[in-house]
């Protein structure tokens, strides 16, 4: 996982603590971490114009570099080395609107936009609270920041703008590839007395370059009873080579000459579970995949104990009803197994 969503994962779980600990504990400014405050504490309707340039700002800096995060509602003072380091909580009014302005302004702030932007609202009451916005590393770097037609990246704690010899030595290399996952799954059936299906494992290469040197990997780490079981079917195995490690991980790497032009899929594995009750534990799967040249993608898959049952119970009661749209019932099925946020 990048080091940017690591931090901005914590402080959404942590909320309000998470962030007066800055304070407590003088959190300073760093690579992947900003603190602002907004210009008007979030009074406007719309952002200001301040803290509009903050934002465009930081997505072109963070984004160009390494990514990183923004906490809005706090201030920033110098210390005895010099480091900016939290101070003071200057609370956000109405973090939700303030939130929902950000991304409001997030795709006319560079060229080009910055599509992986997100924020999240923290609330402290019913009117205040702060906002924290995640920035990662972009795939479509360089970002120009519009309205002054200036690159930044993220150097220290500070964004700076960037030369042009400097910002050709970085991205005037040859196109790098982006190397993402997704998941192919079967109807869900009950055999016997077990919850039986298959997911495929789909890797998609987006541009602008041409991915090779591809890889994945699946490792079952926690299976919900003792009956149930876990496989794996290597589905390609002209052009990807690897193995099975104790029946419970696999790991692949694309054939030498193998490559997958921006746009195309490959589904070089296929997982087959039998989930067999009672559930005592929960479902844990977690793997990777990425190329050369291009960053890694980690994912899990975790569902405890009582969700597996609740999955369960509603395949078998479809099965007796028999008149359940097939369509319907794989779309719900995939929809509580992998959600929304299955990719780290």
């Amino acid at each position: 996982m990048e080091r940017c969503k690591e931090i901005y994962d914590r402080i959404v779980a942590g909320g309000q603590e998470v962030i007066e600990n800055f304070i407590v504990e003088r959190e300073s400014e760093h690579l992947f971490l900003d603190f602002k405050r907004s210009s008007d504490n979030g009074n406007g309707r719309n952002l200001s114009n301040i803290d509009r340039n903050n934002i465009a700002k930081a997505i072109s800096g963070f984004g160009n570099s390494e990514g990183g995060v923004i906490v809005w509602g706090v201030d920033c003072s110098r210390d005895v080395d010099d480091a900016d380091v939290a101070h003071t909580l200057v609370y956000i009014n109405n973090p939700v609107r303030f939130s929902s302005s950000i991304q409001g302004v997030i795709s006319g702030c560079t060229i080009p936009p910055h599509s992986g932007v997100e924020s999240h609202p923290i609330s402290v009451d019913d009117s205040r609270g702060f906002v924290v916005t995640l920035i990662p590393k972009s795939n479509s770097a360089p970002h120009q920041m519009l309205n002054k037609k200036q690159y930044y990246i993220r150097a220290g704690s500070d964004f700076v703008p960037t030369p042009h010899d400097v910002l050709a030595g970085m991205f005037g290399r040859r196109p790098q590839p982006h190397v993402f996952h997704n998941y192919i799954l079967s109807r869900p059936e009950i055999v016997g007395n077990a919850l039986s299906f298959s997911f495929g494992l789909m890797i998609h290469s987006e541009g602008p370059g041409i991915a090779s040197d591809i890889f994945c990997t699946c490792l079952s780490q926690q299976l919900p009873s003792d009956n149930s079981e876990m496989s794996f079917e290597l589905s390609d195995q002209t052009n990807w080579a690897g193995g099975i490690a104790f029946g419970s991980q696999v790991s692949l790497i694309s054939a030498i000459g193998y490559r997958l032009p921006p746009k195309a899929k490959a589904q070089p594995l296929i997982v087959h579970l039998s989930l067999v009750p009672p559930f005592n534990e929960g479902l844990i799967i977690s793997g990777s995949v990425g190329s050369g040249g291009s960053r890694i993608y980690e994912f899990i898959i975790e569902k405890n104990a009582s969700q597996l049952q609740e999955m369960y119970t509603t395949i078998i009661q479809q099965n007796i009803e028999n008149n359940s749209n097939v369509s319907n019932e794989s779309n719900s099925f995939f929809n509580t197994l992998f959600g929304n946020g299955e990719s780290l």
